[in-house]
């Protein structure tokens, strides 16, 4: 006989594990939820990184916070203050400790390691019906945090591949103090790519290579250009790889996933979690998180991302249009948004919070003849497509 729960979590990672925990804080308030996670162990695989207003409390702690942030291209660079949200970073074993330490005491929630989930849900009976590797079970709402689909070339309108090895150096070369946002390199007519290095010690930081380009790329492909990175930023000094990561995060999704009822829902990434101009996903995913618990306790059904305003959508698609149209030219771009508007309001351009002064001191930093040349070009586009939506 199935087992009856509530809600059925599909995957219990960064997003998974996020509602999980806001639904324990609401105590015994919190629906009988099962996580179903295909690992048998978490490890420290990721980091996630955000800016930080202060006035929320988290349930997990932060690796390292920064004040103030580097941005360098063609030998010019600017320091900026970020003292006011500072940028912190959250370890994925931390974030995975706490959340198992929230979860383990709610009798109310079951968090399954090494289940995989063999059938598609489907509904009868006004229930779900999942079939996993540990047995059947049933839930009357389901939030399924697992990607849609695969990153691949035509899935979004750029995607952001990462690889990179946090290393212990024998020199002091780093200063922990300071983040080197976006270090570009040479301008390139493929993609705009950059070194980020999160140091947390003189000797200890992350460095990797970040691509914003329109095919997604594995570690082997980012591989010469992390290698090459790492030995300009140690100055050959001897340094030991005490782990890597790697990531592929869509920009500018083309279409997101639709649940043939409002009791299940697509979340992640993958189905809108990721900010589109710049793949800032952690903030989104805990906002959505607790709104998403709040959902569940009071109507007793979870609900998706909420799409960005109509503004914020449209100036993200031009900026993502310019950068696919003009690789070549996203260093510059990305140096003369940091060098020449409010830091303030980029970071909440960039974090997805900006208000209407803030996007419109971010327009104004922006060099005009392309994006003015993608804004005419997406607005006859979406002419011709209501043309066509007239005619049939």
């Amino acid at each position: 006989m199935a087992e009856a729960f509530d809600l059925v979590i599909l995957g219990g990672g960064c997003a998974g594990l996020s509602l999980s925990m806001a639904l324990a804080a609401q105590g015994r308030r919190c629906p009988r939820t099962l996580v179903i996670e295909s690992r048998t162990e978490y490890t420290n695989d990721r980091t996630w990184c955000y800016w930080s207003d202060r006035s929320v409390a988290v349930p997990y702690p932060t690796q390292h916070s920064w004040q103030t942030m580097r941005v360098a291209h063609a030998g010019q660079s600017v320091l900026l203050d970020c003292g006011s949200t500072p940028y912190q970073m959250v370890a994925a074993q931390d974030f995975y400790a706490a959340a198992q330490a929230l979860i383990d005491p709610q009798p109310n929630i079951a968090l399954r390691l090494g289940t995989s989930v063999v059938g598609e849900p489907g509904r009868s009976g006004g229930v779900w019906n999942i079939r996993t590797s540990s047995g059947n079970v049933t839930a009357r709402s389901v939030v399924d945090t697992r990607p849609s689909q695969q990153p691949r070339r035509d899935g979004a309108t750029l995607w952001q591949s990462f690889y990179g090895h946090e290393i212990e150096c024998s020199a002091a070369v780093f200063d922990p103090m300071s983040l080197d946002l976006m270090n570009f390199l040479a301008p390139d007519a493929r993609d705009v790519a950059f070194v980020y290095v999160l140091p947390v010690t003189p000797t200890r930081a992350l460095v990797e290579v970040t691509v914003f380009g329109a095919t997604p790329l594995a570690p082997r492909e980012l591989s010469v250009r992390l290698t090459a990175a790492l030995a300009q930023r140690v100055g050959g000094a001897p340094f030991t790889t005490l782990r890597s990561e790697h990531g592929i995060l869509p920009m500018g999704l083309n279409g997101t996933p639709r649940s043939e009822h409002p009791s299940c829902v697509k979340v992640g990434v993958m189905a809108g979690g990721a900010r589109p101009s710049t793949g800032f996903a952690f903030q989104r995913i805990q906002r959505w998180a607790g709104e998403c618990a709040h959902t569940l306790v009071s109507c007793g059904h979870p609900v998706g991302h909420r799409p960005d305003p109509m503004p914020l959508r449209l100036m993200d698609q031009i900026f993502l249009d310019v950068l696919r149209a003009s690789p070549s030219r996203g260093g510059a771009i990305f140096f003369s948004l940091f060098s020449r508007a409010d830091p303030a309001r980029v970071i909440r351009f960039l974090s997805g919070t900006a208000g209407v002064a803030d996007s419109l001191a971010v327009v104004a930093a922006m060099p005009v003849p392309p994006f003015f040349r993608a804004a005419l070009a997406l607005t006859r586009y979406r002419g011709r497509i209501r043309e066509v939506e007239g005619v049939a």
